[in-house]
């Protein structure tokens, strides 16, 4: 008796277990499971646009899941009614962008509602009850960002150090947080390197604005000698609208930094007006941030509080690096391939992943460690 007892039981336990696997139990049991990540693009994208979103869904597919993107303009507007849309349509998971801190508290409230994890890409929480609100949220895993400041000292830095004493800014609208911490920094620069700011454009719309402005600063204060440009992705065709008027004014003295990489780049420098570009951040960072929702969906958070992901900026300073650049991270090759997101980025396939060998990835991300994981993957 008591020997069939035992077998009895036995078969209880492998009836249970068995059962657990057919129904999903278990980290393995996740892998199966469909889910749905949504992310806002703008309405109006370039290539390098293309290529993160192809990096992010290429991440998002080779984890077993689908992206839903929405075209949204990133305006406070534009972001709730995305996230609203892209909550509605029922996905597992958010990877926001926010237009500024003030709309942070609504997508939380969105995402407590849903029970839904999200992180934030691009970005830091400057405003510090804001900060404190969003991270005391269960849903909330974290962001993603560049050290923005370093990035406008840098390239004004560079400026300085080429002789420029007065210089035009291109930049954000107010109230942008990053365009704010570049600016901090480039008045950090001017002010060691006795530099003035003789005039702004904030948020400039085209191309042709761009001129306009440029043409009318030449006119009316002769004096300029460099031409920060704090955000080079938001007018399309800026570069080659401010060099073409350059030329027109034969004003090869004038000397441009930027941050980001827009069309007309390679051109900029080999014309000899580019310093210097800070970038290459765009195509990778949100990759960092999906991967915190997908572990998380997955049932292997990366960290148990919020985490504050920093990502490399790379600093272009010549037409060759530009050419490698655009050869090996948006040449259609993603900065991590499918089977270096299994090595360094999904934990729930790889446990040794921690929380700093992930900040250790992020921190190591240089044209230099791209070319020499994928010079065998890129064609020359």
């Amino acid at each position: 008796m008591k020997k069939k007892m035992i077998s009895y039981v036995l078969c209880l336990c492998l009836c249970v277990l068995a059962t657990a696997g057919v129904m999903g139990c278990g980290p393995k049991a996740a892998e199966e499971e469909p889910f749905v990540i949504g992310m806002r693009f703008p309405t109006s994208i370039d290539q390098m646009q293309q290529q993160t979103m192809d990096n992010v869904t290429e991440l998002v597919e080779s984890a077993g899941g689908t992206l839903l993107v929405e075209n949204a303009a990133l305006t406070p507007e534009g972001n709730i009614q995305a996230y609203e849309r892209l909550i509605a349509a029922g996905v597992d998971g958010l990877v926001v962008i926010p237009a500024s801190d003030s709309v942070l508290p609504r997508i939380k409230e969105m995402c407590e509602t849903a029970k839904i994890p999200w992180a934030i890409y691009y970005r830091s929480i400057l405003d510090e009850d804001i900060k404190a609100e969003i991270e005391a949220s269960e849903y909330y895993l974290g962001n993603t960002y560049e050290d923005e400041f370093m990035a406008g000292y840098n390239l004004t830095a560079k400026m300085g150090e080429a002789g420029c004493k007065n210089i035009v800014l291109f930049s954000t609208a107010l109230g942008d947080t990053t365009g704010a911490q570049r600016e901090d920094g480039m008045n950090q620069a001017c002010e060691e390197y006795s530099m003035t700011v003789i005039n702004e454009f904030r948020a400039t719309a085209q191309a042709s604005d761009a001129a306009q402005s440029i043409e009318s600063v030449l006119t009316t204060h002769p004096e300029v000698d460099g031409i920060f440009i704090a955000a080079g992705t938001i007018t399309p065709g800026i570069l080659p609208a401010i060099t073409s008027v350059l030329d027109q004014y034969n004003r090869q003295d004038v000397k441009i930094t930027i941050i980001d990489y827009p069309q007309g780049l390679q051109d900029a420098f080999s014309s000899g007006y580019m310093l210097a570009a800070c970038g290459g951040h765009n195509v990778t960072d949100p990759l960092f941030a999906t991967t915190m929702v997908l572990n998380k969906i997955k049932g292997t958070a990366l960290s148990e509080e919020p985490m504050s992901v920093r990502i490399n900026q790379m600093i272009l300073e010549s037409e060759e690096d530009v050419i490698n650049y655009f050869k090996y991270c948006e040449g259609g090759v993603s900065t991590y391939t499918p089977d270096e997101t299994k090595e360094m980025f999904f934990k729930w396939e790889n446990d040794s992943i921690t929380r700093d060998s992930f900040l250790k990835v992020a921190e190591e991300y240089t044209i230099d460690s791209v070319i020499e994981r994928h010079k065998d993957l890129v064609k020359e």
